[in-house]
């Protein structure tokens, strides 16, 4: 997951938020600019929640068990990623 996060800085956007919930990086924010890039990488977009979302896998789940981030915060262990380290 490091890996994935050190990709994401090398990136330099500004305005994004990544998030690690569960074994999940969502990111969230000004993201447009850099979808490509993202899908490259292998971040899905989750458009019930805004946001992408990258868990390992080669292809994007179907199963919408929580309808938004804050649900999945509430269940699983949450730590917000600084892009400044």
């Amino acid at each position: 997951m490091n890996d994935i996060i050190q990709q994401i800085k090398c990136l330099k956007v500004d305005n994004i938020k990544i998030e690690l919930i569960g074994s999940w990086l969502w990111l969230s924010g000004d993201t447009f600019k850099i979808k490509d890039k993202l899908k490259e990488i292998g971040f899905f977009y989750s458009n019930n929640k805004k946001a992408w979302f990258y868990n390992g896998a080669k292809y994007k789940t179907h199963k919408a068990f929580y309808k938004n981030i804050q649900e999945l915060k509430n269940r699983f262990i949450y730590k917000e990623i600084d892009l400044n380290e």
